[in-house]
């Protein structure tokens, strides 16, 4: 990891600057310039490869517009300020660039830092903190994301796509009122952003979705449901989400700070405002979907839906969104406990049908249902497989290290120290016989 660190040698008080990703270290020295870095001064580790990864399409709109800003006003600032500035000016463009360079990699957690680095060197920089408060975001720490990209638009209130990010938090809180109006001033700005146009409309049929919805907040979750349901109900259903946050959470070791949004649906409305089919008894989209009969009727059942969907929510979170679909499903399946024989069953009977690893990082939803159910099956199979392999320390550490590096095939052997592709054609040739 790249720090900086302030340097007391001499009598001179110096900031190091290290440089991720470009080999150089500079200090600030007693002048205020910032000079190369002498053997001896600062030790540049080599730090983990960039990965090339999933890409997310707001983070190159927004890579693209906060870059072409920072470049245009670079030149002209560049010039007017002093030498000591524009030394500190040209490190912090060069963090920034790195920033939105990692940002287009989804590579928020690294991106981050760089942007730190930029904000702390040029703190009044708007743009800076536009790209700083978008990894927040992307890392589900949007309470930070919300101070920082309120400060940015205090420090300029025309500074592309800080609304726009504001509007997604809102959007992913539940707030979509207040994610319109971001929304609809980030539109004012750039009447030209289709992605905007497109969220815009999201919301705002949302929103009238939402009518006739009340809230209840327990400690981690915030659940919407029909003001016609009896609201008992929904306390038991809270209730037993909080039993279920503290269950999963031991097993990852991991308990989000950030509450979960959850939507209790009538069962008849279901499998319609999920567009989900109809084997699906819960769905996790960013927000976690449940039919309100199906969690109630069965106190037993309930349990393992709700334990089912809530380890997707907690899966994306640990892992930034980039966990293949095989793995999130089969970590669901154990934790709603699941039987220890139904995967393998499942498969001699459909031993045909089984193909690699790689080919199940996709959503399910799509799939017809038998040829679901052998995907769940193999999931399942292959993550308990994987758990017996390397723990399930080093399971949630793989999940953790995709939310920095999101290609999974380098993150996995970043932590389980094998290739990917050696698990996936062992386990495959397998069959899912319990080789390992």
């Amino acid at each position: 990891m790249k720090t900086r660190s302030l340097l007391r040698s001499k009598g001179v008080a110096g900031l190091l600057v290290l440089a991720g990703g470009l080999g150089v270290a500079w200090v600030v020295g007693e002048s205020g310039r910032i000079v190369l870095a002498q053997p001896g001064q600062a030790s540049l580790a080599a730090g983990p490869a960039v990965t090339q990864g999933p890409q997310s399409a707001t983070g190159r709109n927004v890579a693209r517009v906060v870059a072409e800003q920072i470049s245009a006003r670079a030149v002209s600032e560049l010039k007017a300020r002093s030498p000591v500035i524009t030394d500190r000016r040209t490190v912090a463009l060069s963090r920034a660039e790195t920033g939105w360079r990692l940002v287009k990699e989804s590579q928020y957690q690294r991106a981050m830092l760089a942007f730190a680095e930029a904000t702390e060197l040029f703190p009044d920089d708007a743009a800076f903190l536009v790209g700083l408060g978008l990894c927040q975001h992307r890392l589900f720490r949007d309470d930070l994301a919300v101070t920082t990209l309120e400060r940015a638009i205090r420090l300029d209130s025309s500074v592309g796509q800080a609304h726009k990010l504001l509007g997604d938090v809102d959007y992913r809180r539940g707030e979509v009122q207040t994610a319109i109006r971001h929304y609809e001033t980030a539109r004012r700005q750039d009447p030209n952003d289709v992605t905007l146009q497109a969220r815009l409309v999201t919301a705002q049929r949302e929103l009238q979705a939402d009518a006739g919805f009340d809230r209840l907040y327990s400690s981690h979750f915030a659940v919407r449901f029909e003001s016609s349901m009896d609201r008992r109900r929904v306390h038991e259903v809270a209730s037993r989400l909080e039993i279920v946050y503290n269950k999963v959470g031991r097993t990852f070791s991991y308990f989000p700070v950030e509450p979960f949004l959850v939507i209790l649906h009538p069962d008849r409305k279901f499998q319609d405002a999920t567009l989900s089919p109809g084997w699906a008894g819960g769905l996790f989209d960013g927000k976690i979907h449940l039919p309100m009969r199906g969690i109630t009727r069965d106190r037993q059942a309930a349990e393992k839906i709700l334990s089912h969907e809530y380890t997707h929510a907690l899966v994306d979170r640990l892992s930034g969104g980039h966990a293949p679909a095989w793995l999130s499903e089969g970590l669901a399946l154990r934790l709603e406990g699941r039987a220890d024989a139904w995967g393998r069953e499942v498969l001699a009977r459909h031993a045909a049908e089984v193909g690699p690893l790689n080919s199940l990082h996709g959503d399910f939803l799509e799939l017809p249902p038998r040829r679901a159910t052998v995907a769940y099956a193999q999931s399942y199979q292959a993550t308990k497989a994987l758990i017996r392999r390397y723990g399930m320390d080093r399971v949630r550490k793989l999940l953790q290290a995709l939310s920095i590096t999101p290609d999974f095939s380098s993150a996995f052997e970043a932590v389980c120290h094998d290739r990917y592709r050696d698990f996936d054609a062992a386990w495959f040739a397998s069959q899912a016989q319990e080789r390992f």
